[in-house]
């Protein structure tokens, strides 16, 4: 009995360790610099179409039913033009507000808001990408961010705005498990498929002429070992970054393939924002410590980039 009870509370300190522990804030604000941003290009995508696929006078005037109580958008209020303009500049402003840390649990409750609204409005013209931009935008409002390097942060200490106070990190291990899953989903998906298994699931993709963003060279798409080695190094590299990250000595490397990978999807295929969500995302795994070393380095390069201030010529003797 003793032993079943130093077992269990072994578990159940594990258990409060990996979901409670303290740790400093540099990693949440990194991240939500890093989602602010990303939100500000995805707002600013909407721009070219946004009266034509969101306004009561576009190709969608009415919006669908989803048939969930869950279903929900501020357009079921107001849903005019104005509406869609007064909500669109909401969103830009929040993400602002997100960038630099200002009321930035407000910011991230209104980019949460404002973007399920416009995707809920009309979600036909949605990707993959998008519904991950959601998903993020979910997990930031749970987010202690505005507890550094913030105006939020200078504004209550601001003699002490470099440093990080702690916070319990289970916000950053819900994103942790959202990529791990994600990347378990795809490549379970694709193993039930058939151009994924014979080796030739990249040709295809390849040569999607309306989705192609810039062209891979004829050497790539016409070798048959070419392509079954890039169509297996994808399902390798998903497969190690849903299982792999969690190893704290393989994870760095396990992230960087993860990175060269969505690079290469992003030169290829126009994907949205998938593989810059997914970027974004990433940062959840950076120590803090490595997080707060790259902030200060950052601060103190950028502070000797800084013209010296001018001082004026002493006045030779008469």
């Amino acid at each position: 009995m003793t032993r079943l009870a130093f077992l269990g509370n072994k578990v159940a300190s594990a258990w409060h360790g990996f979901w409670f522990a303290e740790i400093p804030t540099s990693t949440f604000a990194l991240f939500r610099i890093a989602f602010g941003v990303l939100t500000f290009f995805w707002a600013l995508s909407l721009s070219p179409s946004l009266f034509a696929f969101y306004s009561d006078n576009g190709v969608l005037p009415v919006r669908p039913d989803y048939g969930s109580s869950f279903d929900w958008s501020v357009f079921d209020l107001f849903s005019s033009d104005i509406a869609v303009a007064i909500v669109y500049f909401l969103l830009y402003l929040s993400a602002l507000m997100l960038i630099v840390g200002f009321r930035t649990r407000l910011a991230a409750f209104l980019v949460f808001v404002c973007i399920v609204s416009f995707g809920r409005r009309n979600p036909w013209v949605l990707n993959s990408g998008d519904l991950l931009v959601f998903v993020l935008a979910f997990y930031a409002m749970l987010m202690p961010s505005g507890e550094g390097l913030s105006v939020d942060r200078w504004l209550r200490a601001r003699d002490r705005f470099w440093e990080f106070g702690t916070r319990a990190i289970w916000p950053l291990r819900l994103v942790q498990i959202q990529v791990s899953v994600l990347y378990l989903a795809a490549v379970w998906a694709k193993v039930r498929g058939t151009t994924w298994n014979d080796g030739t699931a990249l040709t295809y993709a390849f040569r999607m002429a309306d989705l192609e963003r810039f062209p891979v060279p004829g050497f790539i798409t016409d070798s048959v070992l070419i392509v079954n080695l890039l169509t297996y190094g994808t399902l390798a590299v998903e497969l190690s970054l849903g299982i792999l990250v969690w190893n704290r000595v393989l994870r760095p490397w396990v992230l960087l393939l993860g990175i060269g990978l969505h690079l290469g999807i992003d030169y290829a295929v126009r994907v949205g924002f998938f593989s810059y969500a997914v970027l974004v995302a990433y940062i959840v795994f950076i120590p803090p410590e490595s997080a707060r070393s790259f902030i200060l380095a950052t601060r103190d390069r950028l502070a000797r980039l800084t013209l010296p201030r001018w001082t004026p010529l002493a006045r030779p003797p008469e």
